[in-house]
């Protein structure tokens, strides 16, 4: 399994111009990578969703909420556990700004406020002390020290975009570096696996086949086109 010391030590052979330790520490490199790695494995959830997913039992509602895992992404599906609710029964995730229209969505209902989810509060909707269900699309684990893992849901084939990353901000600490040939030879590999990487997260066909994949397809492909 690659860690974080795999891809800084691939960082490190690319190029000449890095010092590791001196205009680079350790510490330095981690948290840049992280925040790469945080943003890009984002971009790749949305494409696949399926392949991202967790699912996690919520505390029992106190105040008709319960706290989501640390930077869910997105939520996919809600589910009774226990309570007040049949167990298995799905629960509707609705927008907040929809909470009064009871004609429209039935209960049991629930919606997002920042990191937690609130019942609505109607006959029918989750009580306190129910406890919930989410499939989520979760957040990875976060990079903080050279011999963390990289999530393994994250495909090997993107790592060389992590190294290339790392490679350029480290060549680019050194001021002689930086419009160097060898630099500039970096931010074209890295520009050539950008593109194929937000090729490769387009939606694959089983995500296609939902009755909301055109929905997620037009997010995704706004998405795509600022990244690009």
């Amino acid at each position: 399994m690659a860690t974080v010391q795999t891809i800084y030590e691939g960082a490190i052979a690319r190029s000449t111009a890095n010092d590791p330790g001196k205009l680079v520490t350790d510490g330095e490199a981690v948290g840049v990578l992280d925040r790469i790695f945080q943003c890009l494995y984002a971009i790749a959830a949305m494409g696949d969703p399926s392949r991202f997913l967790a699912k996690t039992n919520l505390a029992a509602l106190s105040s008709l909420a319960a706290t989501l895992p640390v930077d869910t992404i997105e939520i996919r599906r809600i589910t009774s556990v226990s309570g007040s609710i049949t167990a298995g029964a799905k629960i509707r995730l609705i927008p907040a700004e929809e909470v009064d229209y009871t004609t429209i969505h039935l209960a049991p209902a629930v919606y997002r406020q920042g990191a937690s989810i609130v019942s609505r509060g109607g006959a029918g909707d989750p009580a306190n002390g129910d406890v919930l269900a989410v499939t989520h699309i979760d957040a990875p684990t976060t990079l903080s020290a050279l011999g963390t893992t990289i999530d393994a849901r994250f495909p090997a084939r993107y790592h060389e975009l992590l190294v290339l990353h790392l490679a350029i901000y480290m060549a680019t600490k050194d001021v002689g570096a930086r419009q160097s040939a060898e630099t500039q030879a970096l931010i074209t590999e890295r520009k050539m696996y950008l593109e194929m990487f937000l090729q490769l997260c387009n939606l694959t066909p089983a995500a296609l086949q939902t009755p909301h994949g055109n929905q997620i397809l037009q997010r995704l492909d706004s998405l795509l086109s600022k990244a690009a």
